[in-house]
């Protein structure tokens, strides 16, 4: 009997571990069934333009999951797909019924394949690599097949471990004058006499060499991250096939996504005032934020690795050593006013410990910036530049909401005598609708902004309640292909109102779509389980009607643009809504003066750019660039390979050389900007960057030129 009673006992405790594991397991897929759950019923209730889950879905979805999860055909066999394309029509059956086994069939079956892969990258490397043979690298991904077995996989990847060596060595080379002659200059401790050595040029084995022991290194430093991604991390790819096929701007955040979208937007993050920076797996210092807690602590400097982290000062130091850099910051990261010890290794070797607070640090390139322009009559106008709209998504005294800032720049910029104002919108990709349409209203006061209509059609028109403009003298608005969503709503208002001229390229990017974020969480608590759901919910159309999807809004004085000829568009993206119009809504154009004469403008305008060298030679890039998309049969034999780059290389100094251009401009800082370079020289230094740059932007020149044509204007 004892013995049966202690064999029970043993069976039990089995069995009572088993079911934890079960449970555990059970409880991770669980959680994902609930996701999709959650994503589905949001999806059919919100989504602008719903779906129905019938077999066509089905496909697109299958389609879209397959690209996104091996998007280069890297790791896949034609086998796989043969075996997953049973589930083609059944994407939509199992989206119905939470079933998430199809995404742990491929993610499993992904995982192993790159372990193999990673052994064919090591048997390549094992053995000599020449560049002697008539070899092809095929870099058009959706053209190429996958490969139907291994050795075919092991082909792909040996011509692109080709492709990247000679991409080295091209590099390499194209620096000859440092390579040839590598000159170093010593001094001599004793005499002060400087002398010049003159080190031994690399032989053309020697540079090939180093070329392939820099490859090897990146490629085994990709697949240890690689491998090193949760699977629970690569979830959202499978989920958001599903929501991506609705609209390609409807998106499914994990926790850790959503905590990253907030911050993006809201311009800040708590934390300890440092970039980071993944240097062969150890978590190492890029840059220091002025002020943060890193920066005040006089401890830590660029370069130092962490090695440990410790939550409090009691904790348990955790390695970050080899750790992925997003996992190792989330560690570093937390909440405010809280202490985190770090690790470190300095760069003479010796370690150090250092305990910080937490503090809450602000993105600086995010908010929007100022400075002063003089041309070369003595004319003074005012510039700013804005990244994003960003918003004060917890609506407290700390946060920023971009609005607000743009009214303090523009008081800043009055004060010293600005006759003229630019805003540059250029590479911002949207953010807050509420704040477009306050930003709108600091330069037409009351009145209507923009429309939004709904997926039952209702429309909504949004009004600015600014009682007081902030600007009434002349107005530039710079666009590019880039600027998007609420750059788009304020250089449509712009333009219907009459109020500011648009310079820039043919058209904008074309998103006309309004998206807000639901947490999955239906209880309305922190969202750290399921995630939040990003869903378009409307379109919004210009206040004549005239909607911004796909067609962008059109510039009135047309410069060109490098990506004027690229496939970077809305028009591009496959699941894009399209266009549509509704009824203007009431509204006056803008009674100030100077009054804007737009076609005396373009007139004036296309005079000066007639037989420009910028202007045709940005043409002439931009269309080069689309025609070198097309070669995609690129050649591995060593001569051959170098003669491609060496042509594509001359030609592109060519064109560097020719858009090359002086604007004639001054630039400054305003004046309460240069108080803060006495203490923060990391800020000096960056916009000083920024000037410089101003001072080469032919589009900026331009916007000079028709500010002077606006005020000259009798």
């Amino acid at each position: 009997m004892l013995n049966l009673k202690k064999t029970w006992i043993f069976l039990s405790l089995c069995s009572m571990s088993l079911l934890v594991f079960c449970f555990n397991a059970s409880s991770h897929a669980d959680n994902e069934r609930e996701i999709i759950k959650r994503v589905r019923e949001t999806l059919l209730f919100t989504s602008y333009a719903p779906k129905n889950l019938d077999v066509s879905y089905s496909r697109d979805v299958f389609k879209k999951y397959m690209e996104d999860l091996d998007p280069f055909k890297r790791y896949f066999l034609d086998s796989d797909m043969d075996e997953f394309s049973e589930y083609r029509d059944k994407m939509s059956d199992m989206f119905i019924n939470n079933d998430v086994s199809f995404y742990h069939l491929t993610i499993d079956r992904l995982y192993k394949r790159i372990d193999e892969t990673e052994q064919y990258v090591n048997d390549i490397f094992s053995q000599p690599i020449t560049f002697s043979n008539d070899d092809y690298f095929y870099s058009d991904d959706k053209k190429r097949k996958f490969p139907k077995n291994k050795d075919q996989a092991k082909q792909y990847w040996k011509s692109y471990i080709k492709y990247r060596i000679l991409q080295e060595i091209f590099n390499t080379q194209n620096v000859k004058d440092s390579i040839n002659t590598s000159d170093s200059i010593k001094t001599d401790s004793i005499s002060k006499k400087v002398t010049k050595k003159i080190e031994k040029p690399k032989t053309k084995e020697e540079i090939e060499a180093d070329a392939v022991k820099k490859v090897k290194e990146n490629l085994s430093e990709y697949f240890r991250q690689i491998k090193l991604r949760k699977k629970s991390d690569l979830f959202s790819i499978f989920v958001n096939a599903y929501t991506e096929v609705f609209d390609i701007h409807t998106t499914y955040f994990s926790p850790k996504d959503k905590e990253n979208f907030n911050s993006s937007i809201s311009g800040k993050i708590i934390g300890i005032g440092a970039t980071l920076q993944d240097v062969k797996g150890y978590p190492t210092i890029r840059e220091l934020v002025i002020g943060g807690p890193a920066w005040k602590s006089k401890e830590i400097e660029a370069g130092d690795k962490i090695i440990k982290v410790q939550q409090g000062k009691n904790g348990n130091p955790v390695s970050v050593v080899g750790m992925l850099l997003d996992d190792a910051i989330r560690l570093i990261r937390g909440e405010e006013k809280t202490t985190v010890v770090l690790t470190l290794e300095k760069k003479d070797g010796s370690t150090k410990t250092v305990t910080l607070v937490r503090e809450e640090i602000e993105i600086q390139e995010t908010f929007v910036r100022s400075a002063i322009i003089t041309d070369e009559k003595g004319n003074k106008f005012g510039i700013l530049y804005l990244p994003e709209f960003y918003v004060n998504l917890e609506s407290n005294s700390k946060g920023r909401d971009c609005s607000d800032d743009i009214k303090r720049e523009i008081n800043e910029l009055k004060k010293q005598g600005i006759t003229g104002l630019i805003m540059d919108v250029r590479n911002n990709g949207g953010g807050s609708l509420s704040e477009v349409v306050d930003i709108t209203g600091l330069f037409v006061g009351k009145g209507p902004v923009v429309q939004v209509k709904d997926s039952g059609g209702k429309i909504k028109v949004l009004d600015s309640k600014e009682k007081d403009i902030v600007w009434d003298g002349p107005l530039i608005l710079m666009t590019n292909e880039l600027s998007a969503s609420a750059s788009e709503i304020l250089a449509g208002a712009m333009q219907d109102y009459h109020r500011a001229v648009v310079v820039g390229p043919s058209q904008t990017y074309g998103k006309g779509t309004v998206q807000t974020i639901f947490p999955l969480d239906r209880f309305g608590m922190k969202d750290d389980k399921f995630g939040a759901l990003k869903v378009t919910i409307q379109k919004f159309y210009r206040i004549n009607g005239s909607s911004t999807q796909l067609k962008g809004v059109n510039s009135d004085i047309v410069i060109p643009g490098i990506f004027s000829y690229s496939d970077i568009f809305e028009k591009s993206q496959e699941y894009a809504l399209p266009w549509d119009q509704i009824s203007p809504t009431n509204y006056s154009t803008w009674k100030g003066t100077p009054k804007i004469d737009y076609e005396y403008l373009k007139a004036r305008s296309a005079e000066r750019l007639k037989g420009s060298t910028y202007v045709s030679s940005i043409e002439k890039a931009g269309k080069w660039t689309k025609e070198l998309e097309k070669i995609t049969k690129i050649p591995l034999k060593y001569d051959k390979f170098m003669q491609e780059m060496n042509k594509r290389r001359d030609q592109s100094k060519v064109y560097e050389k020719e858009t090359n251009f002086d604007a004639k401009i001054k630039v400054e800082a305003p004046a309460y900007e240069l108080v803060k370079f006495k203490e923060d020289t990391v800020l000096k230094a960056k916009r000083e960057d920024w000037y410089k740059g101003m001072k080469k932007d032919f589009n900026l020149r331009e916007s000079v030129n028709v500010l002077n044509d606006i005020i000259n204007k009798k």
